[in-house]
């Protein structure tokens, strides 16, 4: 019997160590190819809250807003990855505008135990998802899609994405009138699993929201 635990503690102590060493590589590979620059700015728009039941995980969402400076991060990025040249980030950079000046995005990623759950672009999903500015307005999404096809590429720019457990969406409002353009916005996630809240500011700074 002693002998059966001394194989078994040698098993998980050579993939402990392997996972390790794993873990590793995969940093010096991300350090090799994005930069401080733009994970600095990832980190500054992202937000992530847990649902707990009995210390069960019910839902994880890790939501970034693809604002202005966020998206100036993810371009310059790109033109770094795939050295551009200054025509070609000008182009890169018009197009860009066009396909996102009509509304404001979020991508988010939802892992959720009971994959039926993680339903968040079906009609009859079980949640809710809309934005409170500081004002108290509440305004609902004009779409929220499913990113089926998820490049490398995507999940080098957003490492959060776990490949296989959860699934990762784009969510769009109307735009925001530049003159009423608001300081503050609750992102919130609502169905009878929980209730996350994410919150954002103009400088990016991560609040907490008072419990109401």
């Amino acid at each position: 019997m002693r002998k059966h635990a001394w194989v078994v503690l040698l098993i998980l102590s050579v993939i402990c160590l392997s996972c390790s060493q794993v873990k590793e590589y995969v940093d010096i590979a991300k350090d090799e190819t994005i930069s401080k620059e733009y994970l600095t700015a990832l980190e500054t728009w992202t937000r992530d809250k847990t649902v707990y039941s009995q210390f069960e995980t019910r839902a994880h969402i890790v939501a970034t807003y693809k604002n202005r400076e966020f998206n100036e991060a993810y371009l310059a990025e790109y033109s770094r990855i795939y050295q551009l040249t200054d025509s070609e980030k000008e182009k890169k950079q018009k197009v860009h505008i066009e396909l996102t000046s009509d509304f404001e995005e979020f991508l988010f990623y939802a892992y959720i135990p009971d994959k039926d759950s993680n339903d968040f672009s079906k009609a009859d999903s079980i949640w809710k998802i809309f934005l409170i500015d500081e004002t108290g307005s509440k305004v609902y999404p004009v779409e929220v899609r499913k990113i089926e096809d998820i490049t490398p590429l995507v999940y080098e720019l957003f490492p959060y994405i776990q490949r296989h457990y959860g699934m990762f969406y784009s969510l769009k409002f109307s735009p925001f009138p530049a003159s009423t353009r608001p300081e503050r916005l609750h992102l919130v996630f609502t169905s009878v699993l929980g209730r996350i809240d994410l919150e954002w500011n103009s400088a990016g700074v991560n609040k907490e929201r008072p419990s109401s």
